[in-house]
């Protein structure tokens, strides 16, 4: 069989990227194998034309579909399935969430045997629609000089796709987008390319779901052979400025990041700002026994949940599963300390540990402008900040950890200082419940039980998970 056939396949399954999986394919026994489909879901027949094969499985690029799934409804978007940004849009919503409550059982199923694991039902989002206050948009150019501005395509190497709509964030990211396009045409830029040679990286847009605050960064290369001039930033500047209705514009503000990158030395980053105010401000609501308001300050760079309205289900849900009162909590990968904040408002004291010093500043802005004097913003490595925390006099072990990780989870130093603080509860969110799952079985060799899993739904229309693990000691 070779690449560029055309065949009809019936979709099996989803794979872990969320795309559909035909698992036997009529072919040549020179060269069998799974077929991997964009887009495709299980119940699908498609006509798809096969374009690689790796690892034993083809790539199917769906040229249409013969007979469709029962879960498949329309998609709002006309980029889908070729837009890397949604992988589920022709998915019906309640099957989506029913899927990631599946994959949930079936990553925790050695742990669900126990009668004293409380599986919970996944959280849904109450919309999925224009749920998203951030997104980085790639500049690309090819070798014709065609100019492209948005998102990569779904299993491309880098390949950009000129956006022209997009259903998960506010239409004035879209309006933008139009005019930076138009701003890029006029500018005599090139894109940036891997060889260190062009201008415009990329662009990052973020906004306040609950403040209507705005921000927009502009990442170019460092190459001093590829500046961008003040005339062409000052159009820039009167471009984003344009996308935004002048009732807005005071809540507007502009960035500009320059990423060198050195031969043999670590890449480094200088951000200017351009316009308006040097943040953007966002309002979150958490519910424990009755409402509360806690208040962020973003930066252009300063991790904050993508989507603000189900991050507050995310907080509430990790405060309600806890038992108070707590004198010490210990708030690890902490970020802008937006769950450390949380905690300080009902614990006696929370030290929250970050390693990004943009959100370490944020942080400590934050706690003042909510007035939190019970919280302790420590800025470095998880690993050896916790060596200096446990060797100081005044250090009360904590009665409560909360891990909120990268995607890989947690490394061995954070894990070994788990071991040896052993606090009574471990509070563990993760955006990757295979590397949580693999965590937490460590924590159980060490003497802890699994008590409660509560996942939740922060990205619609992906296939990405969010869960909340609680951890108790002993037995």
């Amino acid at each position: 069989m070779s690449s560029q056939e055309h065949l009809i396949v019936s979709i099996d399954h989803l794979n872990p990227r969320g795309w559909g999986i035909a698992p036997h394919v009529p072919a040549p026994p020179s060269a069998p194998g799974k077929v991997e489909v964009v887009g495709g879901l299980p119940g699908d027949e498609l006509s798809v034309r096969l374009s690689k094969k790796r690892k034993g499985k083809w790539r199917g690029d769906q040229s249409q579909v013969i007979k469709p799934s029962p879960l498949r409804v329309v998609p709002r978007c006309s980029h889908v399935p070729l837009c890397g940004g949604c992988t589920w849009q022709q998915m019906d919503y309640r099957a989506q969430w029913e899927e990631k409550q599946r994959r949930i059982e079936k990553i925790f199923a050695p742990f669900l045997g126990s009668s004293s694991v409380e599986l919970m039902p996944i959280i849904p989002s109450a919309d999925p629609w224009r749920y998203r206050n951030k997104m980085e948009f790639s500049f690309s150019q090819n070798r014709a000089g065609e100019k492209f501005l948005g998102l990569i395509i779904a299993g491309s190497r880098g390949h950009v796709l000129n956006l022209t709509e997009c259903h998960l964030v506010s239409e004035w990211f879209i309006k933008l987008l139009e005019d930076v396009r138009i701003w890029w045409q006029q500018s005599g830029l090139d894109a940036y390319r891997m060889n260190n040679t062009g201008a415009l990286r990329t662009l990052v847009v973020r906004e306040g779901k609950r403040t209507g605050d705005k921000l927009v960064m502009l990442t170019v290369s460092g190459n001093p052979e590829y500046p961008i001039r003040p005339e062409q930033l000052k159009n820039f500047i009167e471009a984003v400025k344009g996308s935004v209705p002048a009732e807005q514009l005071a809540r507007l503000s502009i960035f500009l990041r320059v990423q060198q990158i050195h031969k043999g030395s670590p890449t480094q980053f200088f951000e200017m700002h351009l316009y308006g105010p040097d943040h953007i401000l966002e309002k979150m609501i958490l519910n424990l026994d009755k409402p509360f308001e806690l208040y962020f300050k973003i930066s252009p760079t300063s991790f904050f949940q993508p989507n603000t309205l189900q991050a507050e289900k995310l907080y509430s849900a990790a405060l309600k599963l806890i038992s108070f009162p707590k004198k010490h909590v210990l708030d690890l990968y902490a970020g802008t300390a937006t769950l450390g904040m949380a905690m300080a408002a009902v614990a006696e004291k929370v030290t929250s540990i970050e390693i990004n010093p943009h959100a370490c500043f944020d942080a400590e802005s934050n706690k003042e402008l909510n007035q939190f004097s019970n919280l302790e913003v420590l800025c470095g490595d998880v690993g050896q900040k916790l060596d200096s925390l446990r060797k100081r006099p005044d250090f009360t072990p904590p009665d409560l950890v909360v891990i909120d990780p990268p995607r890989t989870g947690l490394d061995a130093a954070a894990i070994a200082h788990l071991k040896a603080l052993m606090p009574e509860e471990i509070l563990y969110i993760s955006c990757n419940p295979q590397t949580q799952a693999d965590n937490i079985q460590e924590l159980i060799l060490a003497g802890y039980r699994l008590v409660k899993l509560q996942p939740l739904d922060q990205f619609p229309h992906t296939p990405h998970i969010e869960n909340i693990a609680l951890l108790k000691v002993g037995g």
